[in-house]
């Protein structure tokens, strides 16, 4: 039976986050060094919507400072993984492929030692049918229940870490790989605008669902207030074939889905410039960045485009701190943040 990478986590069961919730939650800090930034606190939460897991991880108090703002990642899960295989760990046998995958507790390490001007906050977002793409199928309201589950986390963590994460100094980041695109894409269409105190959002090989009619407007204007960012990474996937047949059809990929997302972003008055090379079709302005790897040999990049510093470059992209330290598309940056036995 294979463990999960963690320690102990509380559980929590009802539609709604009430207040009294703070006297029984209970958490762990792990140990100092690398693997205690990656991992920190860790607090598990059940059916606040329903069929929903929820895992926040915490920075420990070192890493914790009141005085500079929060970053609070939303990382929606991809189709078939659990949380823990999306945290991820040190792996040695090849039946534990997804755990070596994403990473995304050792790249958040990474985020957290880099960038000491924001505190970092991850909340792992599963559904319990294991896809977002199936879970918003069966619930025709589901767009407003994630808008529910968003509110009801950031009430979580504001109530429970004041001192550095009060609403007032939470800025989110809405990330998401493969299916877990669904969770994003339904919330946008669920409210009339995207909130102010979204400040990134990031699509990695996960806007097949993007439609012109629903998101560009919202996701232009929200573009042209302050100093938000829409990072964008993707691969040509209709030169894919599997089992004698192509993955996606001709425009059904997030290759094209991307190419239409540029296009409607540019009609809507955004700033981005294209470029081309052997590795990357590139859009590229002040508040976006659009990345469609080629692929003219047919290989399967899904998960790649998130294990090559997928979410460090989506956090990071734009700022002071683009490509300091990493390379998007290049080894990993975070190796050392990999929780080991």
């Amino acid at each position: 039976m294979i463990s999960p990478p963690s320690g102990y986590s509380k559980r929590f069961t009802g539609r709604l986050i009430p207040a009294l919730l703070i006297l029984f939650i209970s958490w762990l800090s792990f140990g100092k060094g690398a693997k205690s930034q990656a991992w920190g606190t860790r607090i598990e939460l059940h059916d606040i919507i329903p069929e929903s897991r929820v895992v926040i991880n915490i920075p420990s108090g070192i890493l914790a400072n009141g005085l500079r703002p929060t970053r609070v990642i939303f990382y929606a899960l991809p189709n078939g993984n659990t949380i823990e295989q999306t945290e991820g760990r040190f792996v040695t046998e090849e039946s534990d492929w997804r755990y070596n995958i994403q990473h995304i507790a050792a790249q958040t390490g990474f985020l957290r030692e880099r960038d000491t001007s924001h505190n970092y906050i991850a909340v792992y977002v599963e559904s319990k049918t294991r896809a977002w793409t199936s879970h918003a199928s069966k619930y025709t309201d589901s767009g407003e229940l994630y808008v529910s589950l968003i509110d009801s986390i950031r009430n979580f963590i504001a109530s429970n870490f004041h001192n550095f994460a009060s609403i007032d100094n939470q800025k989110l980041i809405l990330a998401s790989h493969s299916g877990g695109g669904r969770f994003v894409l339904n919330y946008i269409a669920a409210n009339k605008a995207i909130p102010h105190f979204i400040e990134r959002i990031i699509f990695i090989d996960s806007n097949y669902g993007y439609e012109s009619e629903i998101h560009s407007i919202k996701i232009g204007d929200w573009l042209k207030r302050d100093n938000n960012h829409l990072e964008v990474m993707a691969y040509v996937d209709t030169t894919v074939i599997l089992d004698g047949k192509p993955i996606v059809s001709s425009k059904g990929g997030t290759g094209y889905r991307s190419h239409m997302m540029a296009a409607d972003l540019q009609f809507a008055g955004i700033d981005l410039n294209f470029a081309a090379d052997t590795i990357f079709k590139k859009y590229s302005g002040k508040s976006a960045e659009i990345l469609i790897k080629e692929n003219p040999s047919g290989k399967i990049y899904h998960t790649v485009l998130v294990e090559k510093n997928g979410l460090i470059h989506g956090v990071l992209s734009g700022s002071s701190l683009n490509e300091k330290g990493y390379t998007y598309w290049g080894e990993r940056a975070y190796e050392k943040y990999i929780a080991k036995p």
